[in-house]
């Protein structure tokens, strides 16, 4: 289920399109992603993040994610861009659901 909220949302991600409700879905699901777009995206740094704030940080995810830049994300680029970010930005891992 988080893989194909992940693949929805970052569909979405490109600034020409729609903003896309499965953005912030993904962050809410994953804690160790919604702590890092906190850390990244909050723009107001009101601890919230807006539908707004999640669509940039899906669409940074999307690039960190992304390795080959085929503009797919397989279950590996995912996993390794969520140990990226635990590494980058001091974001604890949190195991699978």
């Amino acid at each position: 289920m988080l893989t194909s909220l992940l693949i929805s949302a970052m569909i979405g991600a490109s600034s020409a399109e729609p903003i896309n409700p499965d953005a912030l879905a993904l962050l809410d699901r994953d804690p160790q992603l919604h702590a890092w777009a906190l850390k990244t995206s909050d723009e107001n740094r009101d601890g919230w993040l807006t539908l707004y704030e999640a669509q940039a940080a899906v669409g940074r995810l999307k690039e960190v994610a992304d390795g080959n830049k085929d503009g797919r994300v397989t279950v590996r680029e995912f996993e390794e861009a969520k140990a990226f970010v635990a590494a980058r930005w001091g974001v604890a891992p949190q195991p699978a659901r």
